[in-house]
C-alpha cells in the first residue's frame, strides 16, 4: 500500500493529525514585541486568526505580553519599580 493510498483510506485520521500539527505550529509562534516588524505582526495576527486563536491574535492587554516585565523595568523613573525581576544572589551563583 502506497502512502497516498493509506491517506485516502484514512482521511479522518490524517486530517486530525494535520490539524494538530498546524495548531501546534501556530501556538508556538512567539508573540510580537515592540521591536517586531510590521510584517511579523501581520503574519502573527493572520495565522492566529486562521487557526481560530482569536483571543491570542487580537489580545490588547499589555500585561499579557511576554516582555511586559522587561519593558516596565527598563522605564526611567523612580528607583522602586512596579515589576521586579528576581536575581540570584551573588553567593548562590556557581
Amino acid at each position: 500500500m502506497t502512502t497516498w493510498a493509506f491517506i485516502q483510506a484514512h482521511q479522518t485520521i490524517f486530517t486530525l493529525i494535520l490539524y494538530y500539527v498546524a495548531i501546534s505550529f501556530v501556538g508556538s509562534l512567539p508573540a510580537p514585541m515592540a521591536t517586531s516588524g510590521m510584517f511579523y505582526q501581520f503574519l502573527f495576527k493572520f495565522v492566529n486568526t486562521l487557526a481560530g486563536n482569536l483571543a491570542r491574535a487580537y489580545n490588547t492587554k499589555v500585561e499579557a505580553s511576554p516582555n511586559f516585565a522587561a519593558a516596565v523595568n527598563s522605564l526611567p523613573g523612580p528607583v522602586t519599580k512596579p515589576v521586579v525581576v528576581v536575581e540570584v544572589p551573588a553567593s548562590n551563583k556557581p
